[in-house]
């Protein structure tokens, strides 16, 4: 058996602690709704992919993986995801299903501040967008790690070399920023030097340098996208 979203993990996961849930999931957002049990079988799950799926949910699925079962079974579901993925697309309806999309999500979910790297501008939820339209169309770099993806889309010219930089850096800046300034902590000139530090920069100012400069690179990545250039 197997799930899209959850299985009954998803509901241990979600269980208040004395420190709180490890993960929120949301078993709603199964194909299925809050209707019938959490887990499906292969061959449902397959039919429901290729007949019925929306476009976000394709996308989705291209972080997806087998984490669990024997080498048969993953293997199985591995070349059954693959499958699924490089299914012939509309290029037209993807891109403009995915923009709708990410409209909706800057909507509901704004940026925090200038300084949001995954939900501003040219941030990593745009980053994330761009490839797994390039994947779906193309064909190509279809790995769940996006790093991985990035690189093989680069190497075939489908995203500029400095797209790949811009992941590496904002993911190092969202992981720093959570830790040293998570919530509403208000940074210190010493927290900003600590992230400029373990960014590879020499100052916070270099760093905001860097970090403009990459947003700039995916934002014309995702717009480009957009136009369907």
């Amino acid at each position: 058996y197997f799930s899209a979203v959850s299985s009954w993990p998803g509901l241990a996961l979600s269980v208040a602690t004395a420190s709180g849930p490890l993960y929120d999931v949301d078993t709603r957002l199964r194909p299925g709704g809050a209707k019938g049990m959490l887990v499906v079988s292969l061959e449902a799950f397959e039919d429901y992919q290729r007949n019925h799926a929306w476009t976000w949910e394709h996308m989705a699925l291209c972080r997806a993986r087998p984490v669990f079962g024997s080498a048969e079974s993953r293997d199985r579901v591995s070349a059954m995801i693959d499958g699924i993925l490089r299914m012939p697309r509309d290029t037209a309806k993807l891109v403009a299903d995915a923009a709708t999309m990410r409209g909706e999500m800057e909507r509901h979910k704004p940026p925090l501040s200038a300084l949001d790297v995954k939900l501003g501008p040219g941030g990593l939820v745009d980053l994330e967008f761009a490839t797994h339209v390039l994947q779906l169309t193309t064909h190509v770099g279809l790995n769940p790690r996006l790093e991985v993806a990035l690189e093989a889309l680069a190497n075939d010219h489908l995203v500029e070399a400095n797209v790949v930089d811009a992941l590496k850096l904002l993911s190092r800046m969202l992981v720093m920023m959570r830790l040293v300034a998570p919530a509403d902590v208000k940074p210190t000139p010493e927290t900003w030097q600590l992230v400029a530090d373990a960014c590879g920069a020499a100052s916070w100012n270099e760093l905001l340098a860097e970090h403009d400069a990459a947003r700039h690179s995916i934002a014309a990545l995702w717009n480009r996208i957009k136009q369907g250039t």
